[in-house]
């Protein structure tokens, strides 16, 4: 099946700078209201950000045909299926970026947003409106400034997509309280408390999506995080116990032990 690219209403820039196999942005632009807007690549080559100013369209999500209007963004994945048009009736205006490399893959990877995906409420179109704008004004020198637009663009999204799924699964949202409080002690009370539940409540649901209570997963990724700094740093087992938020020193061993049979002395001589 052939590409399809139909406008006839686009703004567009073209890096004309230096590109590498880590980082290769290449153009950037603004599409106005077109009712004949449409976009089908089969097996796409790159990366596709895009947040949707005015108006409305299509994009397939796994073969799912989604409705997405203003303040909306998504994010398309290279080697994947992409397809998106304008609605003929209300056609959409879209600023958007487009790149290549792997620094796109790795800051997508760090946050968690390996397959492609969307917003309906992103409502932040401002690292794409700089990027657009660096690349109109210096499209030779402006590699560095996309990359940094684009970390921050992909960062708010992730957080934006996290606070989305939070709304809708309580399970979720414990997982991203935990993940975020390792350094801190923590209660099955309080993490039930984030999100308004009973303890025997927010038990049930994070057991049914993870297959793990959510103290147990709090405890098993300090476990983690204690047996990653013992073998691969220099921090003494005081630094140790004191980053991860311990009362003191003995509490740490303690805990270390219970879990691993071994103090975190003889763990570190071990794995040395």
């Amino acid at each position: 099946m052939a590409d399809i690219y139909r406008t006839a209403r686009e703004e567009h820039y073209f890096y004309l700078g230096p590109s590498t196999s880590e980082f290769s942005p290449f153009s950037s632009g603004i599409t106005f209201a077109d009712p004949n807007y449409h976009i089908m690549r089969p097996n796409g080559d790159h990366y596709v950000f895009e947040y949707i100013l005015n108006g409305r369209g299509y994009i397939y999500f796994n073969e799912e045909k989604v409705s997405l209007g203003p303040g909306a963004a998504y994010i398309i994945h290279p080697c994947t299926y992409h397809h998106y048009y304008s609605d003929p009736l209300d056609p959409w205006t879209k600023i958007w970026l487009n790149a290549r490399g792997m620094l796109v893959q790795h800051l997508l990877s760090d946050y968690r947003l390996n397959t492609n995906c969307y917003i309906r409420n992103f409502r932040d179109s401002k690292y794409l409106s700089l990027a657009l704008e660096a690349m109109k004004t210096d499209p030779v020198h402006c590699k560095n400034d996309l990359a940094l637009f684009l970390h921050h663009h992909i960062k708010l999204f992730s957080n934006a997509l996290i606070r989305d799924q939070e709304k809708n699964s309580p399970a979720f949202a414990m997982k991203c309280f935990i993940e975020q409080n390792l350094n801190h002690a923590l209660s099955i009370g309080e993490i039930a408390a984030h999100v308004h539940l009973s303890r025997s409540r927010a038990n049930d649901l994070f057991r049914k999506e993870y297959q793990i209570s959510p103290y147990h997963y709090y405890l098993s990724l300090r476990l983690e995080i204690s047996m990653n700094l013992l073998r691969q740093t220099s921090m003494t087992v005081q630094e140790i116990s004191n980053h991860l938020g311990f009362p003191d020193y003995h509490h740490f061993t303690a805990f270390f032990k219970k879990r691993c049979g071994v103090t975190p002395t003889a763990y570190r001589l071990e794995n040395r």
